[in-house]
């Protein structure tokens, strides 16, 4: 593919088209038990799914944060 600059090193729609139609296919005809096993088996080799997995892990709207004294809920626990 050509840019003005001259040819594209990468092309990132024609990669990400590529692995979604590739991941589909491989993973068309499985049950939910084997999408789970597909998933986990995945996670150490893919940095993409890792990333997914830890997002899944952390609860929602953790960000590793202290809670801020005072804050919402503080007169509940008094």
């Amino acid at each position: 593919m050509k840019t003005e600059a001259g040819e594209k090193a990468f092309d990132c729609v024609k990669w990400t088209r590529s692995t979604r139609d590739r991941i589909s296919a491989e993973i068309r005809d499985m049950s939910q038990e084997e999408l789970v096993r597909w998933f986990e088996d995945r996670r150490p080799a893919d940095p993409f799914l890792a990333e997914l997995f830890d997002r899944r892990e952390a609860p929602t709207g953790d960000r590793g944060l202290a809670p801020v004294a005072g804050g919402r809920g503080a007169a509940l626990s008094s």
